[in-house]
């Protein structure tokens, strides 16, 4: 196979197949995984309950979803937090509304509860209430898993509609350049044709004696 072949199969193929392989990596949790994307959306759900089990446990540094949960805050919460002191605890205020329907096996937490960044451990007894200069409001949890929902939508943009489409062009264009190049190389160079002059009357007779 040549050349150009090789590149014109690799433009052809390369695009769909990268684009199946991340239909299926979405779907089966793999990039939410990679990038800790599940980590935060197992706060968010546990935000989200008031009764459960677990129900609104704080996150902490030593916590495996600390890391991707606060990057997630300081990319989209509008407070920002403070520079002077080092965040310590990620929890959700006391819900002012909540459901429980025990016959059904749900329940409900009002989405405008808001989530605080603490400078500091927390629970911690003795000390609440909390001051001022100890947490910054930095969303509530409707507005986690709205930032969970847009940071899937950037990424799924930025690969399937960006990168995969700026790939398939480059491909594109490599192919049309080597098989250009390759088709010039391959034409044969013109030679000079050689003139010969062939008599129209025939060989003429010696010339005769007399």
């Amino acid at each position: 196979m040549t050349g150009n072949r090789v590149i014109s199969f690799v433009a052809t193929v390369i695009p769909p197949l990268a684009v199946l392989f991340f239909i299926v990596a979405e779907h089966a949790g793999w990039i939410d995984h990679w990038r800790g994307i599940d980590l935060v959306q197992q706060v968010a759900d546990r935000f989200n309950l008031s009764y459960a089990l677990g129900a609104s446990r704080p996150v902490y540094p030593t916590d495996p979803e600390w890391n991707s949960t606060i990057t997630l805050i300081r990319k989209h919460a509008k407070t920002k937090l403070r520079a002077d002191k080092l965040p310590q605890t990620i929890a959700r205020m006391r819900a002012t509304l909540s459901t429980d329907e025990a016959f059904a096996e749900t329940e409900w937490t009002a989405p405008s509860t808001p989530i605080v960044v603490l400078y500091r451990q927390w629970p911690n007894p003795g000390n609440w209430p909390f001051t001022q200069d100890e947490f910054s409001v930095v969303g509530t949890i409707g507005d986690l898993q709205n930032w969970i929902d847009q940071s899937k939508a950037d990424f799924h943009f930025l690969v399937d509609d960006v990168l995969l489409g700026v790939m398939t062009v480059l491909l594109s264009v490599w192919a049309w350049r080597l098989d250009r190049e390759v088709s010039n190389a391959a034409q044969p160079l013109a030679a000079s044709p050689t003139s010969v002059t062939v008599p129209t009357g025939g060989i003429a007779p010696p010339p005769s004696h007399s």
